[in-house]
């Protein structure tokens, strides 16, 4: 193995698997390095034999302009033909060295005829590093790209260093040319520095030959560490579970086997029906108070303490000030649903209290800080901020609030402290603004809010906590999504986020696009290229994407937008919920083509409609629509495990002969769909009217010819289509 090829890719020019013969004589080296490769493989056919996209990401391709291109491959000649960074490199490394050695003398017997030596040969070593770096960082980019491998990095570094240690010398030495006879600190830096400089070029020396001759002592031990260890059974494909970055938590329970095509409507669970005894608590407070991480450490330990909870939050479109709240309701049996009137309120500040009122009855319990509390008799005084204060950090007053509600409402509080010190690790003093609070709770009236019976934890651990946003995201994994590219939107940005921090371990291509319209046109492109790709957009910004939605009905090209609506018209209300763009969804678009919408309304269907939006504009060559809005988004619940066997990823790509026909009538609608590379026919995506063959045509009667096919989808279409869940009588 080479360390200079990684995923299939040396120093971002070539690619495994191509005839690269003709390359090799722009290369900074000849045949020869391949003499300690052994011989894994023959290409016999130029053709692959998966179609691209499949197993693995889409790189991105940077291509230059003409000109620039053959400049660079003129460059390539000229190097290739009189190697100036090799034949200058040698100066001054050989310089330097000389120098070192010198030097050591000169220590040992210090004359002048050593000093005058060392001096100059260090002054020449100096002036011929620079000469020979030019050409090398010239060569850098010419033969390698500007690759970032170790080898180059490290030789760029090294190189730099010695350059300005030796510009530094020699003002050091024509300052005063006695320092080299002095112990002083100028003569004691002067020899350190041509001592290490000696070091520095057989740095560069050794990586300079693993650059151009690799290194065969690493490949030879790994590849005796490999044969000891290779059986049988390491050649069979690994299986496992979906694995998540740390915030996540992962519901597959196993690996993708066979299974149906359709995706059918599983049962959550985790919401089976049940008498609910329950108790509703709001936090209300500004933005950037924490109040997002409160809700998140509360829901985390009433899980850990057994309670089932469903939680929701209204926040404002600012990113301080303003007054948001966020609402959990916990209870002994499964609950799903927020509810208006709450049993318990603490205000984080003053401006919330009058926000949020309204929502308490004359039965619920009012928390407020003591510094505004007292100007109403019905809100209990606690002392948050300056508890916090105490602490050293205002910031202490959410964690303190946390103590207080466990101990209000009798919960253990070593399940909030648990909480507490997983999400700050080593902040020791948000677990004493715990403790602090948990004392003061126990002291508070509490006879009115209502009393839960003991928690099932045994029944609870098995669940997994989880807002729409994770749930979708993980239905879009299972569908098999290798490309995400999107302009940021609230409230969808939460699942562009949640695919990025997956990217590396599911090899996914993610871009943050210009605007919506680019994001569009590129997950169109991607597909054509044979990638898995989405979008995820808001009402205004889906509104830019008709044209493109007509291009991908005219092109036959699968796409998948995930729509998470918001209030409108325009701007509207960015961060809160609404559920109006169903028209927009079902007619935006000019001219007749199919398409899907999927409306989740619960987790699992999250799920299921993320993987079967993937499968359904795959097989049917059409847009798919994922409609979300901001409260399912953002609303945390809990779900059982969830059977990834039942999600299987089809690929619907042919291989194209010569006579390939991109857009061949067929009796049910759908066209085979290849993608270039993969075969031998030209692919061809017009978006004028076209025929069979995807050339562009005004005939009329091919024109009723398209239509028709197009309009043949929905036959299957309706055949696929989910059923209503209905509820009651």
């Amino acid at each position: 193995e080479s360390s200079f090829w990684v995923e299939g890719q040396h120093e971002g020019q070539h690619s495994a698997g191509e005839d690269l013969t003709p390359m090799l004589a722009l290369a900074p080296h000849g045949d020869e390095v391949f003499a300690k490769m052994p011989v894994v493989g023959t290409l016999e056919d130029a053709l692959p034999s998966e179609p691209p996209g499949a197993g693995k990401k889409p790189h991105a391709v940077r291509s230059e302009a003409p000109e620039a291109s053959s400049y660079k491959t003129g460059l390539q000649i000229l190097y290739k033909k009189y190697h100036p960074h090799p034949m200058a490199v040698h100066f001054p490394i050989a310089l330097h060295l000389f120098a070192a050695g010198l030097d050591i003398v000169f220590l040992v017997s210090p004359k002048a005829a050593y000093a005058d030596g060392v001096f100059y040969t260090f002054f020449v070593a100096t002036v011929m590093g620079f000469v020979a770096m030019v050409p090398g960082v010239l060569s850098w980019w010419i033969n390698y790209n500007l690759s970032k491998s170790r080898p180059f990095v490290v030789k760029l570094i090294v190189a730099t260093l010695t350059l300005l240690l030796g510009v530094l010398n020699i003002a050091l030495y024509l300052e005063d040319p006695g320092i080299v006879y002095e112990a002083s600190f100028e003569g004691i830096i002067y020899h350190s520095i041509v001592l290490l400089t000696g070091l520095s070029v057989i740095v560069l020396g050794y990586y300079g030959g693993k650059i151009t001759w690799g290194d065969l002592s690493e490949y030879e031990e790994h590849n005796t560490k490999a044969a000891a260890a290779e059986t049988p059974e390491s050649h069979a494909p690994k299986r496992g579970k979906l694995q998540a970055p740390r915030g996540y938590e992962v519901p597959f329970s196993s690996a993708a086997t066979m299974a149906p095509v359709n995706a059918v409507r599983h049962q959550d669970k985790s919401a089976a029906a049940g008498k609910s005894k329950s108790i509703a608590i709001l936090i209300g407070g500004a933005a950037g108070t924490g109040i997002d991480t409160l809700e998140k450490i509360l829901s985390d330990a009433f899980k850990r303490s057994g309670y089932y909870l469903f939680s929701t939050k209204e926040y404002m479109s600012r990113v301080r000030g303003g007054s948001n709240t966020a609402l959990i309701r916990i209870s002994d049996t499964p609950v799903a649903a927020p509810c208006w009137e709450v049993d318990l309120f603490i205000a984080i500040d003053e401006l919330a209290l009058a926000h949020a009122k309204a929502r308490c009855s004359p039965a619920s319990v009012i928390l407020a800080d003591q510094s505004f509390a007292n100007k109403d008799a019905a809100v209990t005084a606690i002392p948050m901020n300056v508890t916090a204060q105490k602490l050293g950090n205002i910031r202490y007053a959410n964690t303190y609030a946390a103590g207080v509600i466990f101990g209000l409402l009798g919960i253990d509080e070593q399940y909030l402290l648990q909480s507490v010190a997983e999400r700050f690790e080593k902040d020791t003093a948000n677990e004493e603004a715990v403790k602090a609070g948990f004392e003061a709770g126990t002291k508070i009236e509490h006879s009115r809010l209502p009393v839960l019976p003991e928690a099932d934890r045994t029944a609870v651990e098995r669940l997994h906590l989880m807002d729409g946003t994770t749930a979708a995201g993980f239905g879009f994994l299972a569908g098999g999504c290798n490309m995400i590219t999107a302009y940021p939107m609230s409230p969808s940005t939460g699942v562009l986020n949640f695919m990025a921090a997956m990217s590396k371990q599911f090899d996914i291509a993610v871009e943050q696009s210009e605007d919506e319209i680019a994001s569009l046109t590129m997950v169109l492109g991607g597909w054509y290229a044979g990638a898995r790709a989405m979008t995820t957009t808001s009402g205004g910004g889906f509104a830019l994407m008709g044209e493109a939605l007509s291009l991908s009905g005219m092109t036959e090209t699968p796409a998948v937008i995930y729509l998470a609506q918001r209030p409108g018209p325009a701007t509207g209300l960015p961060t809160r919920s609404e559920q109006g763009d169903l028209n927009m969804a079902l007619y935006s678009g000019h001219g007749p083509f199919s398409r899907v919408i999927l409306a989740p309304g619960s987790l699992q269907e999250c799920i299921d409609c993320g993987y079967l939006a993937f499968e359904l504009a795959d097989r049917y060559q059409i847009p798919v629509i994922v409609l979300s809005d901001q409260y399912l988004a953002d609303s945390m619940t809990m779900i059982g495990d969830v059977d990834f066997s039942s999600y299987e990823q089809r690929r619907y790509v042919v291989k194209s002969t010569k006579e390939y026909g991109r857009y061949t009538d067929t009796d049910s609608g759908i066209s085979p769909r290849a993608v270039p590379g993969f075969g031998e026919g030209l692919i061809c995506a017009a978006g004028d009217e076209h025929d069979e063959r995807g050339q562009i045509t005004e005939d009329y009667g091919r024109r009723v010819q398209m239509v028709s096919k197009r309009a043949r989808k929905n036959d299957g279409l309706i055949k696929e289509a989910v059923p209503p869940l209905c509820e009651g009588d």
